[in-house]
């Protein structure tokens, strides 16, 4: 079923809830008391799963590079921790999707991270790809929308996408081109597009630190649980397995899917010892984790 979905159209009431945002991440008692009901809602819901379980989310970036300026990524052409030039082999990906078939992966495949998709001019090709192999999986991506219009999201959709998330970076609310295009010709799309109005300059996270608009670091690790090493698997452009999709610098390498398949660099001991320190809520015993303040529910479809 084809769809537009609009989220924070109302530029005022998103402003408000940002502001809502940054006063309790400065107010160090509401910050630790918010962490604790998540906490106490993300224990309740069994997201931290036991060690013999696969992840269910499985985050693909078939291309290192973003071509946003968004100054709280770490990713932006601002701070440029990655190349434009940096390309999944197409054999790579096909190694990463044979293992999900002979895996019998069911969760979700997500065709980004900490990059653009759609600078990769192969992704419908390898979208179609993929969905030869995981007839019954759920493929998503986001998107700065930049570079989609109408045709490009249909192509993606006939080639098995079920979703796009669009972020609209603009401080003042104001469509980019591209995504007026979507929204004047939103009744020819042929698949689920969720629209979502974003600040180009808001703060969320630290992103493990690693986010350059972050005014708050941690003075020590918080001592809450973090779910997204026990969920979700990250495979960059060569390979490369971070412990999660926060580090978009690689600090933080479980293995690389050249050199090892994907079951066992998630079975490793290395990946078990850090999800049973992040399950206990022990953030001092991974680098990146004893600066980061992240603290997410599982999302399989990435909203």
């Amino acid at each position: 079923m084809a769809m537009l979905i609009i989220r924070n159209k109302n530029r005022e009431i998103y402003g408000l809830k940002s502001k809502i945002r940054k006063y309790c991440r400065h107010n160090r008692f509401v910050f630790n008391t918010l962490l604790r009901m998540k906490e106490l809602i993300i224990k309740k819901g069994a997201a931290c799963q036991g060690e013999d379980k696969l992840f269910d989310k499985i985050y693909i970036e078939t291309v290192s590079y973003c071509n946003n300026d968004c100054p709280f990524c770490a990713a932006s052409v601002k701070v440029g921790i990655k190349r434009p030039g940096d390309f999944m082999q197409e054999a790579l990906f096909m190694k990463i999707i044979t293992e999900l078939k002979d895996i019998s992966f069911s969760g979700s495949v997500a065709f980004h991270c900490n990059n653009e998709p759609l600078l990769d001019s192969r992704l419908v090709f390898l979208i179609k790809k993929a969905r030869g192999l995981l007839k019954g999986n759920y493929f998503y991506l986001y998107t700065n929308g930049i570079l989609l219009n109408v045709k490009l999201a249909n192509d993606l959709f006939e080639a098995g996408l079920n979703r796009i998330i669009l972020n609209n970076y603009n401080d003042e609310f104001k469509p980019l081109p591209s995504v007026k295009d979507i929204l004047n010709n939103s009744g020819d799309l042929k698949g689920e597009v969720i629209l979502n109005y974003r600040f180009k300059k808001e703060y969320l996270q630290n992103r493990a630190g690693q986010n350059p608009y972050a005014d708050i670091l941690l003075k020590k690790p918080l001592d809450v649980l973090c779910v997204r090493p026990s969920r979700e698997m990250v495979v960059g452009y060569d390979g490369t397995v971070p412990l999660c999709c926060v580090d978009a610098a690689w600090k933080a390498v479980m293995g690389n899917v050249k050199e090892a398949r994907l079951e066992d660099i998630w079975f490793s001991d290395l990946f078990k010892n850090a999800r049973k320190l992040l399950a206990a809520g022990d953030r001092r015993g991974v680098e990146i984790c004893r600066l980061c303040d992240a603290l997410n529910f599982s999302a399989p479809k990435g909203i």
